[in-house]
């Protein structure tokens, strides 16, 4: 039922997601929501975000311990985006970016969501680190980064093309470049 929340929320939003609905999607019976989820949709959600985004940060894992380059890690990390949003046919968002938009005014998720940005961040600029960029300016460069791939995600999703992606990665690689 996790799993059937978490993919629903990244293509429908939080509020487009009932308990209902998850029960369905998952073929388990409604009345197992209540049994393992005492805390209602709310804890459906908390857990579901956290098996969301660990889905969506493939490309910063694989960055994280692949790359031999700070481009090559720049790459990796946009290239799983265009490869989730291709893919899904564009349906498929961040689902971070579904708990800020949709409820950021019940504060358990809207936490859960910083937490996730937090971590994520924590991630990115930890890849910058490596490759030699003080904790100050890697903790600034991993906040433009996940700046610009909510942005271009989001463009991407509307226009249904990949081409606000691709900006993005041209746009973070003439940065490395010109900072080289």
């Amino acid at each position: 039922m996790v799993r059937s929340a978490a993919r629903m929320i990244r293509e429908r939003g939080v509020t487009g997601v009932g308990l209902r609905q998850i029960a369905a999607d998952a073929d388990g019976p409604r009345g197992s929501l209540q049994r393992y989820f005492p805390g209602g949709k709310t804890q459906v959600l908390l857990e579901a975000i956290d098996l969301a985004v660990d889905d969506f940060a493939v490309g910063t894992r694989a960055a994280a311990v692949e790359a031999e380059t700070l481009p090559d890690a720049v790459r990796m990390i946009v290239s799983s985006w265009r490869e989730v949003l291709v893919d899904s046919d564009f349906s498929v968002g961040c689902p971070i970016a579904s708990f800020v938009v949709d409820v950021s005014s019940v504060d358990p998720l809207r936490e859960r969501a910083d937490e996730r940005f937090t971590h994520w961040r924590k991630g990115i600029a930890a890849i910058y680190r490596r490759f030699g960029y003080d904790r100050t300016a890697a903790w600034d460069e991993a906040i433009l980064v996940i700046s610009s791939l909510e942005g271009a995600a989001l463009v991407a999703r509307a226009a249904r093309d990949i081409e606000a992606i691709d900006a993005v990665e041209k746009l973070l690689m003439d940065r490395l470049t010109s900072s080289a």
